[in-house]
């Protein structure tokens, strides 16, 4: 009997250091080395983020990409050394602007629900795992928000960057660039659908229909200037 009340009270008592460990940290208990990626990953409640955002900014890249490679296409440009270097400048522009404005956003949100739990636990939360997990937070929501566009940007620009080598003509390095966009659109939406466990039929085609009405838009466009 007494040994199942000290095996009792030893489990509850392990299980009381590891949520100080978890929450409050403890340094000797809780070293960085101990913790792993997916802890941090949970702890920070980031994947829900993560998602979010590379969704998001991805078909924003990719919408970029082939509003320039159509815009080009339409007014006459067949240099694809300047569609390369315009789509990679669109991309690399939404890199800074992606990560520093999610940086800057992230970290004063995740700095508020730290300053909250700290005020009310009445404890300092400097150096503790949920401290560190809100860094690993932030920084990797900013990665993810600058490398996602830049990486539509990349796949579609692709094709021009190979032209030249593989002696492609530039109507058909459009065409293989526009088909690349289509793909990452209808990709993203597999994605999507895999996500929601809904139709990976409706969010594919969504978002193939929303790059074709922008690709139709400028072709409209190129067509009256």
């Amino acid at each position: 009997m007494e040994e199942a009340e000290s095996s009792h009270k030893g489990f509850l008592s392990k299980v009381v250091s590891r949520f100080k460990c978890l929450i409050v940290g403890a340094p000797a208990r809780c070293r960085p080395e101990d913790v792993s990626f997916k802890k941090l990953m949970l702890i920070s409640g980031v994947t829900e983020i993560f998602r979010r955002y590379f969704v998001m900014n991805m078909f924003d890249g990719a919408l970029a990409a082939l509003g320039v490679v159509l815009g080009m296409w339409i007014s006459g440009v067949i240099d694809p050394k300047t569609v390369v270097r315009t789509v990679l400048g669109a991309g690399f522009a939404m890199f800074f602007s992606g990560s520093l404005g999610a940086y800057l956003t992230e970290k004063a949100e995740r700095e508020r629900k730290l300053r909250e739990l700290e005020e009310s636990m009445f404890q300092d939360m400097r150096g503790s795992l949920f401290e560190r997990s809100s860094r690993f937070a932030v920084l990797l929501v900013s990665l993810v928000d600058g490398i996602s566009p830049l990486l539509a940007c990349a796949l579609i620009a692709t094709p021009f960057l190979v032209s030249g080598a593989l002696n492609l003509s530039f109507t058909f390095a459009a065409s293989i660039a526009i088909g690349v966009g289509i793909a990452t659109l209808g990709a993203l939406g597999v994605f999507l659908g895999k996500v929601s466990r809904g139709s990976l039929i409706g969010y594919p085609l969504f978002m193939i229909l929303a790059g074709l009405a922008s690709a139709i838009v400028i072709v409209l466009l190129g067509a009256q200037i």
